[in-house]
């Protein structure tokens, strides 16, 4: 749900850089600033949620190949 949400988020930020690409001058600088904002920021949260899937230990691949966040020493 929480990959879903956040691709989506990038979606939406994509869409309005490409919607304001069309527009007037100021409101297409405008436009493009939210956009690549909305973006980043789901791209941050991306990888805050991936990086915190892999920390709790939940990930599949953990047992197969090890994870250098989460090994004991």
């Amino acid at each position: 749900m929480f990959i879903a949400v956040t691709l989506i988020a990038l979606a939406l930020g994509y869409r309005v850089m490409v919607d304001a690409s069309k527009e007037k001058e100021g409101l297409k600088t405008l436009g493009q600033i939210i956009g690549a904002l909305v973006i980043v920021m789901a791209t941050l949260t991306l990888l805050c949620g991936v990086m915190r899937f892999a920390a709790e230990g939940r990930c599949p691949m953990m047992p197969k190949f090890g994870c250098p966040i989460t090994a004991k020493s």
